[in-house]
């Protein structure tokens, strides 16, 4: 009997705990939710809503879906394996400042998504490149890993040279907000060009290497119709205009994610590789007006490297 007596106590605390543990999550959940889109008003034009899930018909996006997945997913696999090989030696200087400051604007944004309660928005690709580049700063600059991302990032960085040209701010209300708008995007195209100063892993590709290209815009396209138009169609919320075009689109129709592709698949190419060659001269311009006479710019220990006389074996990566 009073082994009976203590197993029903036990059986009863643990039905207690349980359903304490479910309350919790599901408080956890509530608040979670609420941070991610409680204050997302749909509204506004390009935000969100029924209006917006309902601009293109299920089954454009359907097809669109079944077109693009499968091409990006085979572009991918077509460009593998990746060079990840480097040239230039790492230059020992400090990057505690640079990831200081850039921490600082990223933290203020994400605050103003806490507070604004549209949490949901950091999906978007601006806020995974901050993310990738605040990863580059404390990483090490002889790593492979930190090659492949360091590549993989200029693929993603050409949206901030995009949300620069069109802004959205119909959204950002608080006092600050869009300064720190201004402040990121800025931010995403400067620290490259540091870390490019740095050398070692953060290297470009050579500009022939179109493989790099293909990959880095396989998985943007990858990014947007997976996880951004799964995530908006959960959550009703115009992840990066994946849904429906912003206010800013010039090409406003239907078709605007067709056109979307288009022309990405041509100025990400355009961007990222231009973007590379001015910042690579940038950083030799530097080196050879502001540092001492006797450290070769980055050009001519590339060439030196060219001529065998710089013995650092290339590799590639295989994912």
């Amino acid at each position: 009997m009073l082994s009976n007596y203590f197993a029903g106590e036990k059986f009863e605390h643990l039905q207690y705990e349980n359903r304490r543990s479910t309350k919790n999550a599901k408080v956890m959940y509530d608040v979670i939710w609420e941070l991610a889109i409680g204050g997302i008003d749909s509204s506004i034009q390009g935000n969100g809503g029924e209006e917006c899930m309902n601009y293109l018909p299920s089954w454009q996006r359907f097809l669109e879906s079944i077109v693009f997945i499968p091409l990006s997913f085979w572009a991918a696999y077509m460009s593998i394996p990746l060079d990840c090989s480097f040239t230039l030696p790492v230059k020992n200087v400090s990057r505690y400042v640079i990831l200081t400051v850039y921490s600082l604007i990223f933290g203020a944004e994400l605050a103003y998504k806490m507070i604004s309660k549209t949490g949901i928005f950091l999906l978007n690709p601006c806020h995974v490149t901050t993310t990738m580049q605040l990863m580059l700063l404390t990483m090490e600059g002889t790593s492979k890993k930190a090659c492949f991302l360091f590549r993989l990032m200029l693929y993603f960085m050409p949206g901030a040279w995009f949300a620069l040209a069109f802004p959205i701010l119909n959204t950002r209300n608080l006092p600050g907000e869009v300064f720190i708008y201004y402040a990121q995007h800025i931010a995403i195209l400067v620290v490259p060009v540091y870390l490019m100063y740095i050398q070692g892993a953060f290297e470009p590709e050579k500009a022939y290497d179109f493989g790099w290209t293909v990959f880095g815009i396989s998985l943007f396209s990858l990014y947007h119709f997976v996880i951004l138009q799964v995530g908006a169609m959960i959550t009703r919320v115009n992840l990066n205009n994946i849904m429906c075009p912003a206010v800013s689109d010039p090409f406003q129709s239907r078709a605007y994610r067709i056109i979307a592709v288009g022309h990405q698949c041509i100025l990400i190419p355009i961007l990222s590789k231009t973007y590379s060659a001015m910042s690579l001269a940038a950083v030799d311009f530097y080196k050879t007006v502001y540092e001492m006479p006797s450290v070769p710019s980055s050009r001519k220990l590339r060439e030196m490297n060219d001529e065998n006389t710089i013995c650092l074996k290339p590799a590639k990566l295989k994912l």
